[in-house]
C-alpha cells in the first residue's frame, strides 16, 4: 500500500528531526489570521543545522509546558507522528487530543521533548532548515 503525503512528509521530517536533539528552543509563536491559525517554532543549534524552523497550520491541538526555574529550553527529542483520517487507528497517546469526525483530514502531530514540551496536532506542517549560524540573522 502506498503511503499518503501526509505520512511520507513525516517520514521526511523525522529525519530531519532526528539532528534537533540537544539543539535549543528560540521562540514559540501561536497566531490566528483571519480563519487561519498558525504554530510557528524554532530550534537553533542543532548537529546539523544553524536553524530549524516547524510552522503548523490548521493547529487543531496545542499545549506548551514549561518549569519556572529554566534559563534555557533545550531539546531532549523531537518527534512527529502521521494521524489518518477518522477510519483508522492513532496511537493510544494521541487519542482524545483531536475530536474525530467524518470529514477531519489527515493531521501530523508533533512533540518536543525537554525541560519544556510542545504538543501539537496540525492539518498542514512546513519545515525548513538554514545552514547559517543564529547569530547571523
Amino acid at each position: 500500500m502506498l503511503a499518503s503525503k501526509v505520512e511520507a512528509a513525516c517520514r521526511k521530517f523525522q529525519e530531519i528531526f532526528a539532528s534537533c536533539e540537544g539543539s535549543y528552543i528560540d521562540a514559540v509563536t501561536f497566531g490566528a489570521i483571519g480563519e487561519r491559525d498558525y504554530l510557528d517554532f524554532k530550534l537553533i543549534q542543532t548537529q546539523k543545522w544553524g536553524v530549524v524552523t516547524v510552522l503548523l497550520e490548521d493547529v487543531r491541538y496545542f499545549k506548551i509546558s514549561k518549569g519556572d526555574d529554566l534559563v534555557s529550553v533545550f531539546v531532549d527529542e523531537v518527534s512527529v507522528s502521521y494521524l489518518p483520517k477518522t477510519n483508522q487507528s492513532w496511537p493510544d497517546e494521541a487519542e482524545g487530543l483531536v475530536t474525530r469526525f467524518s470529514g477531519l483530514p489527515e493531521l501530523y502531530w508533533v512533540r518536543v521533548a525537554g525541560p519544556a514540551t510542545i504538543s501539537a496536532v496540525a492539518a498542514i506542517m512546513t519545515v525548513s532548515v538554514s545552514r547559517d549560524s543564529p547569530e547571523s540573522h
